[in-house]
């Protein structure tokens, strides 16, 4: 196997096990009934951007993997469709924000800031908004029956997991924004 390959094999298993741990051990901050500010999602996005789309939905998939074994998933799996939905395919879809990565490591070698955060803005989006399009999808069809009387799938999925997304995604642009100067370097070396 070549050390690259190695590498990114090693990075795959760290960066899920880091959003792993984000999420078992640190408290999401509750900002009303539905928004919580949650980074969990960072490791995911920083390994996207620095090697691509392949290795950080693995990653996220890894991820989903670990809160099923952990138990993590125990209290949001109906049955095995919205389970694997919401837990695999979710999960991975994160990874999508690498799509952005040539983009950025052009804007990074040019050392354009600006452009760079921009970049990566819109890759944490991509992967925020994809995983969670999954999760409102699971909320039509398996979580409906849960929405508040005379209230429709529709609107009770779009306003639990829209406010879900925002937050998360929030939390997560403003990590990788305070981040950057540290990660620059990181996100380059590949």
């Amino acid at each position: 196997m070549q050390k690259s390959n190695v590498a990114t094999l090693a990075e795959i298993a760290i960066f899920a096990g880091l959003a792993m741990v984000l999420d078992v051990f640190t408290q999401p901050l509750a900002i009303g009934p539905w928004i919580s500010l949650s980074f969990k999602m960072t490791p995911i996005f920083l390994l996207a951007f620095r090697r691509g789309t392949r290795p950080a939905m693995m990653a996220g998939f890894i991820w989903g993997i670990l809160q099923v074994a952990l138990g993590q998933a125990a209290g949001g799996w109906l049955n095995l469709w919205q389970g694997f939905l919401e837990y695999f395919v979710a999960f991975s879809l994160i990874g999508l924000a690498g799509l952005i990565k040539p983009w950025l490591n052009k804007s990074l070698r040019k050392e354009r800031t600006l452009q760079s955060l921009t970049f990566m803005a819109l890759g944490a989006l991509i992967g925020s908004l994809t995983r969670y399009t999954i999760h409102f999808i699971a909320g039509l069809l398996f979580w409906g029956s849960y929405a508040p009387k005379g209230q429709s799938a529709l609107v009770y999925s779009a306003i639990i997991n829209g406010s879900s997304f925002l937050g998360e995604t929030l939390a997560c642009l403003i990590a990788l924004f305070l981040l950057y100067p540290f990660i620059k370097r990181f996100l380059m070396a590949n």
